[in-house]
Formats: structure tokens, C-alpha cells, sequence
């Protein structure tokens, strides 16, 4: 029992590290492959197809593979008992039969079959023959009665996806940074709403810190803003509409995952995932090949700048999962923060950039939100709708009942 607790502390803090450093380096790969001029710019819904593709096919060999390692753990365990189970069960042929004086010694009667002659005869499937099993029972699950729940949250996230892609062309760095800051605030209000979570006042003061130490990181190291850089500042307006709907999509599609991950323990987690991509990729087809008619080939200027923004996507969504599995998206958002602080913190040892005051008194900030809002671990509720026993019968019941 402790073994296993602790694995799953583990998983959690791994899962959360793991997060903040993809999300370190997808910040500087998604600015920087596209903020390019406009004509040498690749097509954001192809990156987001592309994405949902990856993603699904991963998902769908972990499930596979986690289900085939499993089958071969109970035939081999199954084969175990097999041998075992012949000398304690009481259908097995005694070592000494009494005597029949009826019977003749020439004849020597058929041998009752036993567990473990039935076991001999059974020969052990070749590896191909059980992957393929696991593979049909893995599609079966899939496209269970309960499929559709993840319908709502593939098309969020697609929309989150390409919303992303929107605001970070018509913003600076720094502004789109610090407004996309608002999805923790968003995803706790979801997780209050959704989750019947109750967040004490001291942990909302630690999220709104939180996002405000972000800001003061972001604001201190936005470079100039300019025609040059890519961004077109007449078109702000749309980039603040784009991100702050991500912010909302992006809050309510976590949330809602969350919630079907963790009300459903006996569906696999990458089975979930699988079911998430599949969703996703009706509307990323959609929007990718509706798009190729202004970009030319669907795959037109992707280069490697684009294909390290995609397959660090890909990783992220996969690891975003086992932190809603593991942890919450309230942590996730911590785990993002802390992302831009050690961005900062390695330009600053790595490359000898300046350490503003600004960003310094951000990082305390974040630091601090961090640790106060887990020292506050008692005020969280359970996510997940607790069903309570039922009423014991009081005296008035037991009388109208006795009187009936």
C-alpha cells in the first residue's frame, strides 16, 4: 500500500516537472517559428493536424502495449496456478486408489482427465497472435457507449490550438505571455463550477499572485515591439480576442478531462487519450484543408523550426495528461509558471542576459504563490462528487412501517 502511494507521488512531481520544462522550451519554439516574415510562415492548422495525429497513434501503442504486457502477466500467473492447483483440488486423482476386487487386473481403466493433463494440451499463443487480441480489444474500448465525452473537450482544444497560433501572430512575446496568464484564473473558476472544488480565500490570493509574478517576468523582458519582428501591431485587437479566448477554452476543456478521468478509473488513460484525439481530428481536418487554398500546399514552409514545434506539442499534450491524471489542472498551471521562470533563469546563465529588478521581484512572487498555496492543501475539497451513505431509519419510520 505505501509502495504504491508513493508511486503516485512520484508520477506527480515527475509528471509536473516534466511539464514545466516542455512548456520552457514550447514557449521559445512557438514565437520563434512564427514570428517570421508572413510569406515564409507555415500553416498553423496543419501543425494542429498534425499534432492530433501524433498524439493518437502514441496513445493508441501505450494502450496496446499496456494491455498486451498485462494479458501475458495473467497467462503466465494462470500457468502457475495450473500446476498448483491439481494437488489441491479435490477433483484430483488420488496417488493411492482403493482396491476394486471387481475389477480385473489385466484391464486397466481410462484415466480421468485432470486439470494439469488439460493444461499440457493447451499451447501458449505466439506474441503476434496476443498484440493482435489486445489491439480488438483495445478498439472495442475506444468506441465504447461512452466515447462522446470526449467530444467536448477535442473540439475546445483544437479550438484552443488554433486560437494559439492566432494570438501569437499578432502579439509580442511579452503580451502573449503575460494575457495567457489568465487561463489559471480561468481554470479555477471551472474547477469551482465543474468540479464542486472549494478554493479557501488564501489559495485564490495565491493563484491571483501567482499570475501577477508571471506579468512582472513577462513585462521585464519584452523585447521592443516592432514591424520587423513579424508583428503587425495594427492587429493587437484580434490578438487579445484570440488569447483570451484560449484562456477560456483552455480552462474549461481541462477541467472537463479532468473530470472524465478521474469518474472513470476503469478506462485506461491513453485510451482516453486516443478517444481526445480522435474527436479532435474531425475539426482539424476540417480546418487544415480549409486553409490550403491561402497557403498554398498544406505542408508548404514546414521546416524543422516547424516540426520541433509539433513534436514538442505532441510530447506536452501527452504529459499534460498524466498530470490531470495524477495531479489537477490547478497544478498544471503552477507547473506552466514555473516554466517562464526557468526560461529566464536560463538566459541569464546560459547566455549572460541581464536579470531586470522586475523579473527578479516576479520570480519572489511566483515562489511565493507556490508555497503558499500548498501549504493550504487542507482547504481543497475532493474534485470528484462524494455519494453519501444513506439515511439511517429514524423512529418515526420505523413506527409508520411496524403500523403499515
Amino acid at each position: 500500500m505505501t509502495n504504491a502511494f508513493m508511486g503516485i507521488i512520484s508520477l506527480k512531481y515527475l509528471s509536473l516537472i516534466t511539464l514545466t520544462l516542455q512548456n520552457s522550451l514550447l514557449t521559445v519554439l512557438l514565437h520563434y517559428s512564427r514570428s517570421i516574415p508572413t510569406e515564409k510562415l507555415y500553416s498553423a492548422p496543419a501543425a494542429v493536424l498534425l499534432n492530433e495525429i501524433l498524439k493518437c497513434s502514441i496513445s493508441l501503442a501505450v494502450a496496446v502495449y499496456n494491455s498486451s504486457i498485462a494479458a501475458l502477466e495473467t497467462k503466465s500467473s494462470n500457468h502457475k496456478v495450473g500446476e498448483i492447483s491439481p494437488l489441491l483440488s479435490p477433483n484430483t486423482e488420488p496417488l493411492f486408489p482403493p482396491h476394486d476386487p471387481d475389477s480385473s487386473l489385466l484391464t486397466k481403466p481410462e484415466p480421468i482427465p485432470t486439470s494439469r493433463a488439460l493444461q499440457t494440451q493447451q499451447e501458449p499463443k505466439p506474441l503476434l497472435t496476443v498484440v493482435a487480441q489486445q489491439f480488438s480489444e483495445t478498439i472495442q474500448q475506444i468506441i465504447s457507449r461512452d466515447c462522446w465525452k470526449l467530444s467536448i473537450p477535442a473540439i475546445l482544444y483544437v479550438i484552443q490550438n488554433n486560437l494559439q497560433f492566432v494570438a501569437a501572430s499578432h502579439l509580442d512575446v511579452a503580451t502573449f505571455s503575460v494575457t495567457y496568464q489568465l487561463k489559471i484564473l480561468t481554470t479555477a473558476l471551472f474547477s469551482v463550477l465543474m468540479l464542486r472544488r472549494r478554493l479557501s480565500v488564501s489559495k485564490w490570493i495565491s493563484l491571483f499572485f501567482l499570475a501577477l509574478g508571471v506579468a512582472l517576468v513577462q513585462l521585464q523582458n519584452a523585447p521592443p515591439t516592432h514591424k520587423a519582428a513579424g508583428i503587425d501591431v495594427g492587429d493587437r485587437f484580434i490578438g487579445f480576442v484570440a488569447v483570451t479566448l484560449a484562456c477560456f477554452t483552455s480552462g474549461l476543456a481541462g477541467v472537463y478531462f479532468e473530470l472524465v478521468l478521474k469518474s472513470s478509473t476503469k478506462v485506461d488513460l491513453w485510451i482516453r487519450n486516443v478517444q481526445l484525439s480522435l474527436f479532435s481530428l474531425l475539426p482539424a481536418l476540417f480546418t487544415a484543408f480549409a486553409t490550403t487554398s491561402t497557403h498554398g500546399s498544406l505542408f508548404d514552409n514546414f521546416g524543422f523550426w516547424a516540426w520541433a514545434t509539433v513534436l514538442t506539442q505532441v510530447f506536452g499534450g501527452l504529459v499534460t495528461a498524466l498530470v490531470i491524471k495524477f495531479a489537477d489542472n490547478i497544478l498544471k498551471g503552477f507547473a506552466t509558471s514555473l516554466s517562464i521562470i526557468l526560461s529566464t533563469l536560463a538566459g541569464v546563465f546560459l547566455f549572460n542576459a541581464p536579470l531586470p529588478l522586475g523579473s527578479a521581484i516576479g520570480a519572489s512572487v511566483v515562489l511565493f504563490a507556490t508555497y503558499s498555496y500548498n501549504q493550504s492543501s487542507s482547504d481543497l475539497v475532493s474534485a470528484l462528487p462524494v455519494r453519501m451513505p444513506p439515511k439511517a431509519p429514524t423512529w418515526r419510520s420505523l413506527t409508520v412501517r411496524k403500523d403499515a
